[in-house]
């Protein structure tokens, strides 16, 4: 009996599926008529691509050559602090050292769970 009633559940459900599955699909037919789909032009896209491609490398420069200049620059003036004054680097270091967790503290989001 118990089989009987599950047999007779488990065939409800596959109705109900079956009419959601059949919901879904029509949904989306009507979105599809609603919004049709039409694919871009192949030329301007490769264009689009292409144009975006020559931006991304641009900047990669840019950001390289400011990169390179900013650690010249940087490792000049540690070189000529260390032979000149090696005690300021020193103190330089210390500072840097007692900063850092301040430094890394401050930056940090805190997140809320609402």
């Amino acid at each position: 009996m118990k089989e009987n009633d599950f047999k007779n559940s488990n065939s409800m459900l596959d109705d109900e599926d079956e009419l959601t599955v059949k919901q879904v699909k029509d949904g989306l037919e009507k979105l599809d008529q609603w919004n049709p789909v039409s694919t871009p032009n192949l030329q301007w896209f490769h264009q689009t691509v292409e144009l975006e491609k020559k931006r991304i490398r641009k900047k990669q420069w840019k950001e390289l050559l400011a990169f390179i200049s900013v650690a010249v620059f940087l490792l000049t003036i540690v070189i000529a602090v260390v032979y000149r004054q090696p005690i300021l680097f020193l103190y330089f270091q210390l500072v840097g050292i007692i900063l850092l967790p301040l430094a890394l503290k401050k930056n940090r989001k805190k997140v809320r769970n609402e």
